[in-house]
């Protein structure tokens, strides 16, 4: 009798087992379609360019709908290697994810909260930058492959081309 409950006890512990939901798997990022060429960049992120004409609004959906963000280029390295590569794709300017949208004018910020202050070295101060900021204004910040590797302000309703970051991961 006492095999028995032995023998019963092992069975239910066993089914139990058996019946337990497998382990989950860390979830897979959301990577941009193969039809887009992304390019893995000496920082050690991937991004892809649309050169195409956007303002801030279509280019951060046009990220966002291809598995990606507009890049937050928050350190001179960077800015310095998305620029290189941006710079042979097309010398125009592109979009970054930082801005002053609700908050006062140029107050800005980047779309992980980091303050992007006036006085940065990241911004193009031989040209006054930044300097398209005011009150009734919108504001936000690309960087140009034609005038020095930093920072400048724009309206955000002006069209640019599109710089994305892929999703970590990818």
């Amino acid at each position: 009798m006492h095999s028995s409950s032995l023998y019963f006890f092992l069975l239910v512990g066993i089914s139990a087992v058996l019946a337990a939901p497998a382990e989950e798997t860390a979830a897979q990022p959301k990577c941009p379609p193969s039809s887009i060429e992304t390019h893995l960049l000496s920082n050690g992120k991937k991004y892809f360019f649309h050169v195409d004409w956007s303002n801030f609004d279509k280019a951060k959906n046009f990220c966002q709908r291809n598995n990606g963000r507009l890049p937050i280029l928050d350190t001179r390295e960077d800015l310095d290697v998305v620029h290189a590569k941006a710079g042979k794709i097309s010398g125009v300017a592109w979009w970054v994810d930082a801005s002053d949208e609700g908050r006062e004018p140029g107050q800005y910020r980047w779309a992980n909260g980091k303050e992007l202050p006036l006085n940065s070295s990241l911004w193009f101060k031989q040209a006054k930058q930044p300097n398209s900021f005011g009150p009734g204004k919108r504001s936000c910040v690309t960087f140009s492959t034609w005038y020095g590797n930093l920072l400048w302000d724009e309206s955000c309703g002006k069209s640019l081309f599109v710089v994305c970051q892929a999703n970590d991961g990818c």
